[in-house]
């Protein structure tokens, strides 16, 4: 996992005030900012559960290395010079933590029948399992162009196996379904909560 690179240094410091000036970004109208590190992760969702094929592959490697060579961003993280690889990373693994709890808790995910329906709670936790393990992370073994690929998978995960702990054991369920060596080879292995006595 991507550790803070937080540092002292003032060159450190100034890097880490640009990649949050450049992720986070006024709302107009709300007193919460936007954060473009979402966008990846909303890129990547709605390609993977959407139309499968060559075509929307193609498209989602496009748009998510447009995001990742953006001019601004490329200078933050040369800027950062050997740390610009972990900087990169923790606002992945952050921002795809942050994702997953916006869908938890975003009424127009969790709907069914046309949006007329609102699921319940393990029905939102069910289909937040899937789109990561049957579609989102499939995608992004399927983009071997994407450098950020394997981290993004590892982000997402990691984001999956902290907001719905009790889950891990359907998680598992799914990777080993993929049969998948490359993918056995990123991920940890999965740790299940005991079960209680006398249940």
């Amino acid at each position: 996992m991507a550790d803070d690179n937080r540092t002292d240094s003032p060159q450190a410091k100034e890097t880490m005030e640009a990649m949050e000036a450049f992720r986070f970004f006024p709302l107009s109208g709300k007193k919460e900012k936007g954060d473009r590190f979402l966008q990846p992760w909303l890129y990547s969702h709605v390609f993977a559960t959407g139309q499968s094929g060559r075509g929307e592959r193609k498209r989602a490697q496009k748009e998510l290395k447009r995001f990742f060579t953006q001019k601004e961003l490329r200078a933050i993280l040369d800027q950062a010079d050997q740390d610009g690889q972990t900087l990169l990373e923790t606002q992945l693994y952050d921002s795809a933590r942050k994702y997953l709890k916006l869908c938890l808790s975003d009424d127009g995910f969790g709907r069914k029948l046309f949006g007329l329906v609102r699921m319940k709670e393990e029905e939102k936790e069910d289909k937040i399992i899937r789109d990561v393990y049957r579609s989102m992370i499939p995608l992004f073994l399927a983009l071997p162009d994407l450098e950020e690929a394997e981290v993004m998978i590892q982000a997402l995960d990691q984001a999956c196996r902290k907001l719905l702990p009790g889950r891990t054991e359907d998680m598992e369920a799914l990777v080993m379904s993929l049969d998948n060596d490359r993918l056995d080879s990123l991920l940890p292995p999965f740790e299940h909560a005991p079960e209680a006595d006398g249940e």
